[in-house]
């Protein structure tokens, strides 16, 4: 019986430690990021130097991990073999009052591939944005 409660307990800590996000995404001020939805608050503005940073570190990493540095998207696109881009805008717009359309607003866009990895990670007219010093 102790051996199941050990390997139980073990599993638990290696489910908690597999699901958080990566090391080089730590510094990204995620809770900011989340709470800015749509970016009708223009929080995300200002952190999209910071996520610049870490932009390149997506690609290549699970769709579980986006959602937890990211969030729930603001839009998400289906395609074909079972790809999808999540949209993240980046600046308030159309979206703010109709949230059902694809708003022309600054957005960051993210590619998941049919096996759940991120393969791309680009803006929509990223020269309105600060890239980082």
């Amino acid at each position: 019986m102790k051996k199941i409660n050990s390997l139980l307990y073990l599993s638990v800590i290696v489910l908690a430690v597999a699901c958080g996000s990566p090391e080089s995404m730590k510094d990204f001020d995620s809770t900011t990021w989340k709470a800015d939805k749509n970016a009708c608050k223009g929080d995300r503005a200002k952190l999209a130097p910071e996520f610049e940073k870490i932009r390149k570190d997506m690609v290549g990493k699970k769709e579980y991990i986006v959602r937890n540095v990211l969030g729930k998207p603001d839009k998400e696109e289906l395609l074909e073999r079972s790809q999808r881009i999540y949209y993240y805008y980046l600046e308030s717009g159309e979206q703010c009052q109709n949230t059902s359309t694809l708003s022309e607003a600054s957005r960051l866009e993210v590619r998941i591939n049919s096996l759940g990895k991120v393969s791309e990670v680009n803006y929509n007219q990223p020269q309105k944005l600060k890239k980082p010093e």
